[in-house]
């Protein structure tokens, strides 16, 4: 089976595959130096040639490490299946066994989560609506802008003056012209709502996965994304189309244990019982603004990628 990685978390892989491929060290390849010899040709600046030479060496370094993990996470998988070890979640098999397992393989199409473009989208949202009224309303716009000035030069009566510069006004007011369109909101209601989405979800990026009646989400460190996470929108969708692959360990359940509940109205102990006391309440609060839903399974994800 043939696979595009579009996400690998490094760190984490190196930790599991060394302990499942009793270490790594029969896949290491040589790091190359061939590069030296352009530093000593090269004509240039003095230590230019040797720059470029660090480079490509640094370039070529990096495509052989992804060649060597794209290859060793094939003999993981294959390892970890031959082990039974790793639980198959597809569309003909949408059940968690219960105990969760602690491996899982969820293959499905999957909705990028974005919440720092979101964020951004709250903060910028009234500017954008504005830009959208002007762009698509330039040409009215122009058109009352043109004949403000006209009417400047002929009207003569102030009162009647003042009336045609009230309505361009409203002609061309691209606020206005935003709220028609369903593209502008109370400024205060936005922020609110970004700082809300801030605290809830701090600019994290998740893969969500409908599996039958089950989601599966996948939060991911954008450091090992294979590419800027727009590119990967952009070649996918936001919603995709092909099934995405998500190999990881299962880190919330179903059966999961319920919150505590914090203490109301229990003068603490202590210091410390107070303290823990505040972060029961931080997390209510985190579990009503961006908790685990019913039907929802978290995975701390390996590795993402896509079959060919």
């Amino acid at each position: 089976m043939i696979r595009s990685i579009l996400y690998l978390d490094e760190p984490k892989f190196a930790s599991l595959s060394s302990q499942v491929l009793e270490g790594l060290t029969e896949y290491l390849l040589t790091e190359r130096s061939a590069t030296s010899d352009v530093s000593t040709s090269q004509k240039g600046p003095l230590a230019s040639g040797r720059v470029l030479a660090d480079a490509l060496r640094q370039v070529s370094t990096s495509v052989e490490r992804r060649i060597l993990h794209d290859h060793a996470f094939s003999l993981f998988e294959q390892r970890l299946l031959e082990a039974g070890q790793l639980t198959d979640i597809n569309a003909a098999k949408a059940t968690l066994p219960s105990p969760a397992p602690s491996l899982v393989r969820v293959s499905a199409p999957a909705t990028f989560i974005d919440a720092q473009k979101l964020h951004t989208l709250l903060s910028t949202f009234n500017r954008i609506g504005e830009a959208l009224a002007c762009v698509t309303n330039h040409e009215a716009i122009t058109t009352a802008l043109a004949a403000l000035e006209k009417a400047k030069e002929q009207i003569r009566d102030k009162a009647k003056l003042a009336e045609v510069t009230r309505q361009t006004k409203a002609m061309v007011d691209t606020a206005a012209l935003a709220k028609k369109q369903g593209m502008y909101q109370d400024p205060k209601f936005l922020e609110d709502l970004a700082l809300l989405t801030d605290f809830a979800f701090a600019k994290q990026i998740e893969l969500h996965q409908a599996v039958g009646p089950l989601l599966f989400s996948s939060p991911l460190t954008r450091d090992w994304l294979r590419e800027p996470e727009d590119m990967l929108v952009r070649k996918y969708s936001r919603q995709t189309e092909k099934a995405l692959v998500v190999v990881g360990l299962v880190t919330q359940s179903l059966d999961a244990v319920p919150a505590v509940t914090p203490s109301e109205g229990v003068k603490p102990s202590n210091m410390k019982a107070a303290t823990i006391n505040m972060l029961n309440h931080i997390a209510a609060l985190e579990s009503t603004l961006s908790g685990r839903s019913d039907n929802e399974v978290v995975i701390d994800p390996v590795a993402v990628y896509v079959t060919l």
